[in-house]
């Protein structure tokens, strides 16, 4: 069996479950059952596979098909143009969530703090990121924000453990600072920018989530029946200078309910909310007063 003929029968068997790549999936996983990169797939797609080759894709496939996440499988994901460990256990990142970190290096960006040839934030603002899982958003901004001073916090040990080796594999490690530890609890200083994509996921809405995103771990997920219980600690609690920002990932019919929640704190002001590509509220920005 050929390359490409092996990607098309995976094809055919994610097409009976709820898959939206199925194309990418297959070739990612195709790539990884034959130790290469994906792009080697375009040049040899009609290379013949070894039988141990297709034997581990198949293997793969039907696991997928069960509803373990692609990334869980080959033990990777891109975000924001860099690639991280995953693991198992450990809350998968996704693309829209790069509308976070997006948010936050404009914050960060304004004229007299950027490098404007290279396209890079000279600003040494401090940056708290609340949750950080994997160490996606936290590593995203020191990539581009190199004089930043960002700290990290969660509540999962081995999440922290893999964001230090993500951090490594990424160049950053000598500009984050992970702590152990829940919301702010843990972290020094007063920031600049606060940026958190926490659980906001309601109890009752377990069921309807596709198979792959309830392969995650759900203290990463759900937030007790109002899906905003961890958001609306960090903001009681919250530790920020005057002017500062306030970024959250919401779920797409929270905005109102959040925005009724600042009004309630006396030094924060809701100030909009931006919508993601598929034209859903997805970042919250509050303004620190």
């Amino acid at each position: 069996m050929t390359v490409a003929r092996a990607i098309a029968w995976g094809r055919g068997v994610l097409s009976s479950y709820e898959f939206t790549e199925r194309s990418k999936d297959c070739e990612i996983l195709m790539a990884y059952a034959a130790g290469r990169e994906r792009s080697w797939i375009t040049l040899n797609r009609h290379r013949p596979l070894a039988t141990r080759e297709f034997e581990v894709f198949r293997s793969l496939v039907f696991e997928c098909a069960a509803g373990t996440p692609v990334q869980y499988l080959v033990g990777a994901t891109e975000f924001f143009g860099l690639e991280l460990k995953v693991e198992r256990g450990v809350y998968l990142p996704k693309w829209e969530t790069e509308l976070l970190v997006e948010e936050a290096l404009g914050f960060l960006e304004t004229p007299q703090q950027s490098d404007l040839t290279w396209g890079r934030s000279l600003t040494r603002a401090v940056i708290h990121e609340v949750g950080t899982g994997s160490g996606a958003i936290a590593i995203s901004i020191a990539m581009h924000a190199p004089f930043a001073e960002i700290s990290a916090s969660d509540v999962s040990a081995f999440a922290l453990s893999l964001a230090r080796s993500n951090s490594r594999l990424n160049g950053v490690a000598g500009q984050i600072r992970f702590c152990h530890g829940d919301l702010q609890d843990p972290l020094a200083g007063v920031p600049d920018l606060v940026v958190a994509n926490l659980p906001y996921i309601r109890e009752m809405e377990v069921s309807n989530l596709p198979t792959n995103v309830r392969a995650q771990p759900r203290t990463s997920l759900l937030s007790r029946r109002s899906g905003l219980e961890h958001v609306n600690r960090l903001l009681e609690k919250l530790t920020i200078k005057p002017g500062g920002k306030v970024l959250l990932e919401i779920g797409f019919d929270q905005a109102r309910d959040l925005q009724s929640h600042c009004s309630g704190i006396p030094k924060l002001s809701y100030e909009r909310t931006v919508k993601d590509l598929a034209g859903f509220d997805r970042v919250a920005v509050i303004t620190a007063l």
